[in-house]
């Protein structure tokens, strides 16, 4: 069963990256590469996410200023994204935007996840929010921003589950092309 084999490996990355200690160099490297994409330099709004103490740091400690930055809120709706605000924590423990304005459309989409393949699918967090705001999206560029040791050659997948067009880490691209 599927599900089953994802909420096993849901609790394997949640182990993996609780252990994993070159979170702050491996972001470094990753930012670096993010900025120096020729998927960010296109864009001009990029749709990202405030991250987790265990996802990778892809802000560092300034936003770019070139860019519209957009966040993600969750409710009963789905994923909306906002430009500006102030950041909260949500429901789901995730930093959110109150009070800022609806996001125009995305140049590029960055996703998080708890683990990626070699074919660019995803592993979330059990959610789906991502999954059914990005079928909603067909055609916009998707980047999911992972580190190395969340990266495994196959996931589970069922029909809901939709591929990023590309997968970066700390040590470069490993899945699609930007």
């Amino acid at each position: 069963m599927i599900s089953r084999e994802k909420q096993i490996l849901r609790a394997r990355m949640k182990t993996v990256l609780k252990a994993f200690s070159g979170k702050a160099a491996a972001a470094v490297r990753l930012r670096a590469a993010l900025v120096s994409s020729p998927a960010w330099r296109a864009a001009r709004v990029v749709y990202g996410f405030r991250p987790l103490a265990s996802e990778p740091d892809w802000l560092g400690d300034r936003p770019e200023n070139d860019k519209v930055l957009a966040f993600p809120t969750t409710d009963e709706t789905g994923l909306r994204f906002w430009t500006g605000g102030i950041m909260e924590a949500g429901a789901h423990g995730v930093w959110e935007p109150r009070g800022g304005e609806p996001a125009p459309p995305p140049d590029l989409v960055l996703v998080p996840g708890l683990a990626y393949d070699r074919a660019g699918f995803r592993l979330g967090r059990g959610g789906g929010f991502y999954d059914r705001w990005l079928a909603a999206w067909p055609g916009v560029r998707t980047l999911g921003l992972a580190f190395h040791c969340q990266v495994v050659d196959t996931l589970p997948c069922e029909g809901h589950d939709i591929r990023v067009d590309a997968v970066l880490t700390e040590n470069g691209l490993v899945a699609g092309t930007l």
